[in-house]
């Protein structure tokens, strides 16, 4: 048999890296063709990556937690019925982003060396997120005495160095609860900071009469035999206000500066699971009825729950949706879908006290929120686009109309 190395493949258009979060084999184990070997998150969506080879597992290039990069090994795999004369006489020791054993010994010598020539501290075994990790919990790498192999210093070093620190910081309450952020929550955070950093984010909130909205979905829901909530009303809404208000449905281009304008509605819904905040797209929403939407909408949660989304069913949206009233919130301040330029949120519809025809009543109501980049849009343009939508949800004469 002759080793070879299994380098991480291409799992999606853009996608650089991928996080490990399971391996399914062990150094040692025999592997078949197609037999899962790890699994991993990329693009808030779980991977499962089968072998390509059959044959024993030699090295595992990466911890769970590790992040490793599009092309770099991920782990190495004797062969069966190729040449033993095959196998590389030298392999690169890769953990995470990759760490080559020759780049250690030359940051070894140069950590020997100080600008005076006097000798300076080992260097330390750590891959790149691991540093970062440490960085971030505010450990000294040099204290820390790494469990992995060759002395490496490993994740559960660092967290074990940190919560040893938190002792001395503790409360009357006890130790501090220190959650690493792994899998979809890491993905989640850099998504979110990305956006606030990149998009200049301005929220705008109408009060809507959800009265006929509520009898429409009433008379939808007897008509399909299946109960139709307001969600999928107002996705097919948003799409038809897009047609007079293009920039809700658009994308700032940062390189190049140009606000892109997408001739078709793509709507990101948000689905709240037990690994976070994940948003699939329902694809040419203002060719579909409300019907359709709805039995989209209702799979790709249930998809999305079971952990079972393939990354392309997250990609491609054009504006997105969060309905903050299933929690019971009256609305909030969403953050932009990046690189989309604006985002809905549905508050919980419950009964308020409106003044209508100068009498005050109790009617079904809720708040919607449009955050909106205001590269694309200023404070009017996005003001006008929500009234129309509370305009649309409204009558109900112009719900009647939507296709369902």
């Amino acid at each position: 048999m002759a080793g070879r190395d299994f380098l991480l493949p291409d799992l999606g258009e853009g996608l650089e890296d991928a996080e490990v979060v399971a391996w399914k084999v062990a150094e040692g184990d025999r592997v078949d063709l197609n037999q899962t070997l790890v699994e991993v998150n990329t693009a808030k969506a779980l991977v499962e990556i089968p072998s390509p080879w059959e044959g024993v597992v030699q090295k595992l290039h990466a911890t769970e937690g590790d992040v490793v990069k599009v092309g770099q090994p991920l782990v190495s795999i004797d062969v069966e019925g190729e040449a033993e004369e095959a196998k590389p006489k030298r392999k690169a020791v890769l953990v995470g982003y990759g760490v080559d054993e020759e780049d250690e010994v030359a940051r070894a010598r140069r950590a020997r060396r100080s600008p005076g020539g006097a000798a300076a501290a080992p260097a330390v075994r750590a891959t790149p997120p691991v540093r970062k990790l440490a960085k971030n919990l505010g450990v000294d790498l040099a204290a820390v005495t790494g469990s992995g192999p060759e002395g490496r210093i490993t994740r559960e070093d660092v967290e074990r160095a940190s919560s040893r620190t938190a002792v001395a910081l503790k409360t009357p309450e006890g130790e501090p609860n220190v959650i690493p952020l792994r899998g979809n929550r890491r993905l989640i955070a850099e998504h979110m900071m990305r956006s606030v950093r990149e998009i200049p984010h301005v929220t705008t909130w109408v009060t809507v009469d959800a009265s006929w909205l509520m009898k429409f979905r009433d008379e939808l829901s007897a008509e399909a035999a299946r109960r139709i909530s307001p969600l999928p009303i107002l996705v097919r809404a948003l799409a038809e206000v897009a047609r007079d208000h293009p920039k809700l449905n658009a994308s700032f281009r940062a390189d190049d500066p140009a606000i892109v304008l997408f001739p078709e509605c793509h709507v990101g819904i948000a689905v709240d699971t037990d690994d976070g905040l994940l948003v699939p797209v329902v694809y040419g929403v203002q060719a579909r009825g409300i019907v359709e939407i709805a039995e989209w909408i209702d799979s790709l949660s249930e998809t999305a729950r079971a952990r079972k989304l393939r990354p392309e069913q997250m990609q491609g949206g054009t504006i997105t949706v969060t309905n903050v009233g299933t929690f019971g919130s009256e609305s909030g301040t969403p953050i932009i879908n990046h690189p989309e330029a604006a985002i809905v949120a549905l508050g919980v519809i419950e009964p308020r006290a409106l003044v209508v025809d100068g009498e005050i009543e109790a009617r079904h109501a809720c708040t919607l929120a449009l955050t909106f980049d205001h590269r694309v849009m200023d404070g009017a343009e996005a003001g006008r686009a929500l009234k129309a939508l509370k305009d649309l949800l409204e009558s109900p004469f112009r719900l009647g109309a939507l296709p369902h």
